[in-house]
């Protein structure tokens, strides 16, 4: 498994090839700025690698995190869901769902039970009471 600094290396070095060109283009275009504008690249590049380090490279790292805690969130069935397909949407994204038994027709609220991997285990809204 690739460690999470060369994935971030990876992501990150197309960004940092762009400051030597500017520094070029700056140099034959604007000579007499080449030292301002070298010195102001770096800097935005040492904060831009900064910032985006602290945003990014946590999600780089290895492990095994839930992305989406839908459990106990609530929904609407869009396909009927079965023991072997339909779709829900909770809040603007759309999941495929499955139910323990029967069938939930379109347009019943639902509630998920639980999630594994995209795929979500659903009941309906009125058994919930």
């Amino acid at each position: 498994m690739v460690s999470a600094k060369v994935k971030f290396i990876v992501i990150t070095i197309d960004e940092l090839i762009l400051v030597p060109i500017a520094i070029v283009l700056v140099y034959y275009f604007i000579p007499d700025l080449v030292v301002y504008a070298t010195i102001a690249l770096i800097i935005g590049a040492a904060i831009f690698v900064a910032v985006k380090y602290y945003l990014v490279y946590p999600s780089l790292q290895d492990g095994s995190y839930m992305l989406y805690n839908l459990e106990g969130m609530m929904g609407k069935v869009i396909e009927p869901v079965t023991q072997r397909s339909g779709k829900i949407k909770v809040g603007a994204e759309i999941w495929d769902a499955r139910c323990d038994e029967g069938e939930i027709p379109t347009g019943v609220d639902v509630k998920v039970v639980s999630r594994d991997h995209m795929r979500v285990r659903v009941i309906p809204l009125e058994s919930c009471d």
